[in-house]
């Protein structure tokens, strides 16, 4: 301690030395130049951590990728869907929210879901919509199984053939593969909500809050 005193005492002791021939004009514009020149680079480094920062930003923006998915129900209906910036274009549902799902045959949670999508099909055929992709990987007879054994109403899509799909929700989505999965689309095939997993809320409250975003 008394050795870093001596050294701070000392350096003081040379500075001011230095100075003490100047005439007082001198020193104030040495002084100047020296504070002139400490702001100068401290702007300069707070400049390039900035620019640092917005190169992290954007090394961190996944590229928008447009692609084009084909899905083909169990039922043998054909569904075309453009995906591009927060968008999923799906042709023939262009006047409905839709709910675009990855969902299994052995998800607890998403079992429990089911009867839910059911009634809300029933109640708005016109502006509702379900699209629902099995990604357990079961065969079409055990999905059909299923299907008829909950009275499934909506479209049911097998799901053994889609990777192309999930490995672009997890580059543009960031999904991690967590089921179930429900995608909320507006009339105009805007992404109003990604949700994963259990909710505490319904998914009529969802609906609900949807129409709110339109």
């Amino acid at each position: 301690m008394f050795i870093r005193s001596f050294i701070i005492q000392e350096s003081l002791n040379i500075f001011l030395a230095i100075l003490a021939p100047l005439k007082k004009e001198t020193i104030l514009k040495r002084l100047t130049s020296i504070i002139i020149s400490i702001l100068g680079a401290l702007l300069l480094t707070v400049g390039a951590l900035f620019y640092m920062d917005i190169i992290k930003i954007q090394r961190k923006t996944p590229q928008i990728i447009e692609k084009n998915f084909h899905f083909k129900t169990l039922a043998g209906k054909d569904f075309n869907i453009k995906a591009g910036n927060r968008t999923f274009k799906i042709e023939g549902m262009e006047e409905k929210i839709v709910f675009l799902k990855v969902f299994g045959w052995d998800c607890d949670f998403c079992k429990k879901e089911i009867p839910e999508l059911i009634n809300l099909k029933e109640s708005l055929p016109d502006s509702f919509d379900v699209i629902a992709i099995e990604a357990q990987k079961h065969t079409t007879k055990q999905s059909k199984d299923f299907i008829k054994e909950y009275g499934i109403n909506y479209h049911i899509v097998e799901g053994e053939t889609h990777q192309e799909f999930y490995n672009y929700l997890q580059k543009q989505y960031g999904w991690t593969g967590i089921i179930p999965l429900t995608i909320v689309l507006s009339k105009d095939g805007y992404v109003l909500a990604f949700e994963l997993g259990a909710k505490s809320y319904s998914l009529s409250e969802l609906f609900k809050t949807s129409l709110t975003k339109q």
